[in-house]
């Protein structure tokens, strides 16, 4: 997968912090606060104590355990995240508590696929998308989920899904043109670059994206200048830098593209991609 998947970032927060019932210790209800504000690391250390001090009812209990996983998911603690949706759903099953919200499926799915287990991360989200259709989230990590999976075609309509949702948010697009990519649909893939640009002209991702689409697409020439035009608003982005090297080593001009497959390199070595074109132009 070329280009990254745009992530919506903090929708994970909301829903399960607020489900907390209030109780004596001080520990659950400030607990409860900390999320609300968004102070996850502080929600984390007070839900902790409020497990261990408190006696709760099972579906208390299943919601504090909810929290407490949304807190580590968004302080990016995801094996701890994973261990605490795992508790909220083993209690929901021995006690019979209700899940409240599929939220949790979705959130266990998220740490899931961060962790790399991609098969039960799928199984998750698509619980998840089956009964909240209109969330965005549930949709960007299952589509991304099947393009690490090499399942193209399944997330090209992960992100259609996006599409009808969010048809004013860029990174819906730009994310339907990544997976129209890799299923080697070129033509609609620039398409979808080209809309992420109308929506918004001076952002360097979108910019970027229907320049690489345009190179895949065997028109380097019409390329070059909006990889010029990306690199001059994201001169730090490895992606960018190694489109704008790509496109100039299509049009002829390799000796202005070396230095920024160095640079590329530089910024971002753990790409695949960039370092193969930097081992190859570099140390023929």
């Amino acid at each position: 997968m070329r280009i990254l998947v745009m992530i919506v970032s903090a929708l994970f927060l909301g829903g399960p912090a607020a489900a907390i019932a209030q109780k004596p210790a001080d520990a659950c209800a400030d607990g409860r606060a900390a999320m609300d504000a968004g102070e996850t690391g502080s929600a984390a250390e007070l839900l902790e104590e409020c497990l261990g001090t408190s006696e709760q009812e099972p579906e208390d209990e299943v919601q504090t355990y909810a929290a407490l996983g949304a807190a580590y998911l968004a302080e990016e603690r995801y094996q701890d995240a994973l261990s605490a949706y795992n508790m909220a759903f083993a209690i929901a099953d021995t006690q019979h508590a209700a899940i409240a919200s599929p939220i949790l499926w979705r959130n266990r799915g998220i740490a899931r696929a961060e962790l790399g287990q991609l098969d039960a991360a799928l199984a998750d989200l698509q619980h998840a998308a089956a009964e909240m259709p209109d969330d965005v989230l549930t949709f960007l990590n299952m589509g991304f989920v099947y393009q690490r999976m090499d399942r193209h075609a399944d997330a090209v309509v992960s992100y259609d899904a996006i599409v009808r949702l969010e048809p004013d948010w860029m990174g819906a697009w730009l994310n339907r043109s990544s997976a129209l990519l890799d299923a080697g649909m070129t033509s609609a893939a620039v398409a979808d670059a080209r809309q992420a640009v109308e929506l918004e002209p001076e952002n360097g991702s979108s910019l970027n994206m229907l320049c690489w689409t345009l190179i895949q697409d065997g028109r380097a020439d019409t390329a070059l200048p909006l990889c010029e035009a990306a690199a001059s608003i994201e001169p730090d982005t490895g992606a960018i830098i190694h489109s704008h090297a790509t496109a100039l080593e299509a049009v002829g001009r390799l000796d202005e593209a070396l230095p920024l497959y160095q640079r590329a390199h530089q910024l971002d070595p753990e790409d695949p991609q960039i370092t193969a074109d930097f081992e190859r132009t570099h140390h023929p």
